[in-house]
C-alpha cells in the first residue's frame, strides 16, 4: 500500500511538472494567434510597429503553427495526457487498496487471502502502467523523493505512525 501511495503521488507530481510545459506551449500558441489577429485589425494604424517587429511575429506564428501541427505527436502533450489518466487510475486503486487494508487490519482475511489481494493489486498496477506508458516513463528523482515524503506524511497523519 505504501508503494502504491508513493506511485500515485509520483505520477500526480509528474503530471503537474509536465503540465507546466503544456501551459507554456498553449501560451505560445495564444500569443501568436492573438498577435496575428490584432496585427491585422490594426493593420493601417500600426503598420510601422508591425513592420518593425515582423521577424518576431513570424517566429511566434511559425512556432505556434508547428506546435499545433505536432500537438498529438509532441511528447510533452502526449505524456501529460498519459500521466493525467494514470494519476486517476492509481488514485482509484489506492482507495480500493486502503479499503482492503482496513479489512485486513480488522482480521477479516487469512494470510492466503492477503497474499492473493496483494498480487492482484500488483498486477492491476503493472497493467495500468503498461497501458499508460508502453515505452516506459522517464524517472525524475526529485519528484520521487517528494512523493516519498508526501506518502510518509499521509501515513503518519492517517494511521498515527511515527
Amino acid at each position: 500500500m505504501t508503494q502504491l501511495r508513493i506511485a500515485a503521488a509520483y505520477i500526480r507530481l509528474y503530471r503537474d511538472d509536465i503540465g507546466i510545459w503544456v501551459k507554456r506551449l498553449g501560451i505560445l500558441k495564444a500569443i501568436a494567434s492573438n498577435g496575428s489577429i490584432a496585427g491585422w485589425l490594426v493593420w493601417i494604424a500600426g503598420w510601422l510597429v508591425w513592420k518593425e517587429y515582423a521577424p518576431l511575429w513570424a517566429v511566434l506564428i511559425g512556432a505556434s503553427q508547428l506546435a499545433d501541427a505536432l500537438k498529438d505527436v509532441f511528447p510533452v502533450t502526449k505524456l501529460h495526457k498519459s500521466t493525467s489518466e494514470h494519476s486517476l487510475v492509481l488514485g482509484s486503486m489506492f482507495i480500493d487498496a486502503q479499503a482492503e487494508w482496513e479489512s485486513i487490519s480488522f482480521g477479516r482475511y487469512t494470510d492466503e487471502q492477503i497474499a492473493k489481494q496483494r498480487y492482484k493489486l500488483m498486477k492491476l498496477q503493472h497493467d495500468a502502467e503498461k497501458k499508460s506508458f508502453p515505452e516506459g516513463l522517464p524517472f525524475k528523482k526529485r519528484l520521487f523523493n517528494a512523493a516519498q515524503r508526501e506518502a510518509e506524511a499521509y501515513f503518519t497523519s492517517t494511521y498515527n505512525l511515527r
